[in-house]
């Protein structure tokens, strides 16, 4: 019971910046990683440069098929830059070569859409626990 309590407390204290061009799934990872605890910020191209720098996430979830800025270019800048070089990035896309696109990108983690709720629970939690 004790520790159930902690996970709350640090989750609590955890964010995630989700990038993504589909509102859809926006608003079901916002709901799902709210109802767990997280704090959820969304942006896509340069306002998510932006929230990353000014929020400083526990984590990005970042959608690699995107009109105008696309997620490779999006990661590249994050890793770029001195103030969000540090943060995890997850990977998520329904590209049929994630893994490739992936290897050409300096990610944390990938998962492939359509993803399962637990998954994205999983994940998160994974990248935001105190290391």
């Amino acid at each position: 019971m004790v520790t159930e309590r902690v996970e709350a407390v640090d989750r609590a204290r955890a964010t995630v910046l989700i990038v993504d061009d589909d509102r859809t799934i926006v608003e079901v990872l916002r709901t799902a990683l709210e109802d767990e605890g997280y704090t959820v910020f969304a942006g896509l191209n340069e306002a998510a440069l932006a929230l990353a720098r000014q929020e400083q996430p526990s984590v990005i979830l970042l959608d690699l098929m995107m009109p105008g800025m696309d997620g490779v270019e999006l990661c590249r800048r994050l890793r770029a830059d001195p103030a969000t070089a540090h943060i995890p990035i997850v990977a998520l896309s329904a590209a049929r070569n994630l893994a490739a696109l992936a290897g050409q990108m300096p990610i944390d983690d990938r998962l492939p859409k359509p993803f399962d709720l637990d998954d994205i629970s999983a994940v998160v939690a994974r990248w935001t626990r105190p290391r």
